[in-house]
């Protein structure tokens, strides 16, 4: 083994020269920003370059990965003045695009407020001028000296390293297999952040509820490149029904009509604490109530005896990222895309928890999974939740499943927590024993298939919710507390009947719970036709709140709301009304569900224009933020 790390240290040193580029990249950025920065508390620098490592790493394996096969493959050519120059020539190429980008960066970031970005450099290229013209502001001239003297120094000192480095050559067969795969398995290991179920992304690097820090963090080649590596439409609408956006906007105006002075208040104050327990996969057919199979949820079931329950209510999408968007920002699916996957625009868009955080509640967000993963923690810290717990915040003995440490042990940490904060609190928590692959110590329904597979973890998830919502009826906070819990989307199982095109398959449980509910509203079933999207205006009203940014929600306890909801895949779209139901296939261009067959033909079309200029108007405002 040491001969193999003899053979490969002027690929370790390689890797050390792009490392510290990286460092530097972060320090200008810093410097830049100096009045973000606070330096006097030294902790606060070293964390924003702790937690960039891991795309720092990922970044400096990208550029090895072609000199290191380059090594490999041309191991038996004897040119070795040939071998230096293409290696001299790709590394001065890369440290001028390195440097051009470290200090362009900088000047976006000071106009913009985001780090330069696919969207920025598609501005400059389609408009020189004004792009020139809107970094006015900013001064040119040092950046531009900043690259001249960072791109020389930075040759120099390359060359000054590799120029005493002598590269192994003619290495026997295996020895070269032994450093293919010592050196594929690190540079893999890297540039994917590890070997666990999610993949690495900017979210990674998101650590504090100061914005600023979070971009500092996150490795700006490493976030521009994939930019251009990730296959996306966030400049491209898949959905272009009308000519123009009034016309789209005068067809919207029926679904989102309120009379103001038709709401009513269920709570006996306005200033409860919150928790909202998102759960995974928890669709209608798991309950009773709402047609489901008895027996599979009872607590839940008891729950809805002394809560108020929404029975009628459809997710957003049929995928998490976009549940959650759809919850705690009342922003709807945008069919292929997915805004949480974009910091830079999801920054951009309202979310509930700052509300709460702007009113001088505690926030805090609990999942025992990755939450880097769908870019959760990045969206959640950038959106006044000030205190984010996933896996790594415990031990690592405790038992889990593929996705993370179980529900009931994260709840009871929520406990635990909770007790702590002084004041109103808002919490959340997002469960995930209720996924594929079910995975359970024990199944009460067995485990010969995934329909008996998948009943057991939810009744797994009802009865965690059950235990955690009986210890906290112990906690002095609970009766001023507001329970919400709602699920992220719904599932084909345990029915598997129900198409991706069919409401059925986006029909989910809303439930408001807890001494809080005044005596009247306990027990009430509201069977008005809405949407998952709706919850975020709706709890900011009970609170008095401000909601106004909140313009694709709307309010569930206004009796004049109108009864339509939506829903939407990756390739197609639905709306739902009390008389019809219609699905549209997007990319066949054609309706491939209704639930009325003798619904009139000219109501049907009114019906979907409606929801054609939905989705038209959602993409729009998702290519703007």
């Amino acid at each position: 083994m040491k001969t193999v790390v003899k053979d490969l240290r002027g690929f370790f040193l390689y890797f050390a020269f792009w490392l510290l580029m990286s460092f530097i990249d972060r320090f200008i950025f810093l410097i830049s920003f100096s009045d973000k920065v606070n330096f006097s508390n030294l902790k606060d620098v070293l964390r924003i370059y702790f937690h960039g490592l891991p795309l720092d790493f990922s970044l400096v394996s990208y550029i090895c990965v072609l000199p290191f096969l380059s090594y490999l493959v041309l191991n038996y050519h004897d040119n070795n003045s040939l071998k230096r120059k293409l290696f001299k020539c790709y590394n001065f190429i890369l440290i001028i695009i390195f440097q051009i980008i470290t200090f362009s960066n900088v000047n976006i970031y000071r106009e913009w407020g985001d780090k330069i970005s696919k969207r920025a450099i598609d501005a400059i290229a389609e408009d020189a001028v004004g792009a020139a013209a809107s970094a006015e502001s900013t001064p040119i001239l040092i950046p531009v000296l900043g690259i001249v003297l960072l791109t020389a120094g930075s040759y120099w000192l390359f060359l000054k390293i590799f120029n005493h480095v002598v590269f192994p050559k003619k290495l026997p067969v295996w020895k070269l297999a032994i450093h293919f795969f010592v050196g594929g398995f690190i540079l893999f290991g890297f540039i994917r952040g590890g070997f666990g179920r999610a993949p690495l992304n900017p979210s990674k690097a998101y650590f504090s509820s100061n914005t600023f820090y979070n971009h500092a963090a996150v490795n700006t080649h490493y976030s521009l490149m994939r930019e251009y590596f990730t296959r996306n439409q966030r400049m491209r609408s898949p959905y272009k029904y009308f000519a123009t956006d009034a016309e789209a906007k005068e067809l919207l105006k029926s679904a989102f009509i309120e009379n103001p002075d038709s709401s009513y208040n269920i709570l006996k104050t306005t200033r409860p604490n919150v928790v909202v327990l998102v759960l995974e996969s928890f669709v209608g057919d798991l309950i009773e109530s709402m047609g489901g199979e008895k027996g599979i949820t009872p607590h839940f079931e008891e729950m809805i005896q002394e809560g108020v329950f929404f029975d009628q209510i459809y997710s957003a999408s049929d995928r998490s990222d976009k549940g959650l968007v759809g919850l705690f920002s009342g922003f709807p699916a945008q069919g292929p895309e997915s805004i949480i996957k974009y910091i830079d625009k999801h920054e951009n868009m309202p979310a509930i928890g700052q509300e709460f955080f702007k009113a001088g509640y505690k926030t805090s967000f609990y999942h025992g999974g990755q939450s880097e993963f769908y870019n959760m923690k990045s969206y959640m810290l950038t959106h006044g939740v000030e205190h984010v717990v996933d896996i790594m915040n415990f031990n690592p003995l405790l038992p889990k499943t593929s996705w993370g440490i179980y529900d009931h042990i994260v709840l009871e940490r929520m406990l635990e927590d909770l007790d702590k904060v002084e004041g109103p609190f808002f919490s959340s928590m997002f469960t995930l024993v209720n996924h594929e692959p079910f995975e359970l110590k024990e199944y009460k329904f067995g485990k010969d298939n995934n329909v008996n597979k998948f009943k057991s973890t939810a009744f797994y998830t009802d009865q965690s919710i059950h235990d955690f919502i009986e210890i906290a009826k112990t906690k002095a906070w609970y009766k001023n507390t507001l329970f919400i819990l709602v699920a992220d989307h719904g599932h084909r199982l345990p029915a598997e009947k129900w198409d991706i095109n069919m409401p059925q398959r986006f029909h989910i449980p809303l439930l408001f719970f807890g001494d809080v509910i005044k005596e009247e509203y306990r027990g009430k079933k509201v069977h008005l036709i809405g949407n998952q999207t709706d919850l975020a205006k709706t709890l900011l009203k009970q609170l008095n709140l401000p909601s106004d940014r909140y313009i694709w929600s709307r309010d569930l306890f206004n009796h004049s709301m109108p009864e339509v909801a939506f829903y939407n895949s990756k390739d197609a779209f639905g709306i739902v009304t009390p008389e019809e139901v219609i699905s549209y296939d997007r990319v066949g261009n054609r309706v491939n569900f209704v639930s009325n067959e003798k619904y009139p033909q000219a109501k049907a079309d009114s019906l979907l224009n409606i929801a054609k200029a939905y989705y038209q108007e959602v993409y729009e405002d998702f290519m703007k933020y």
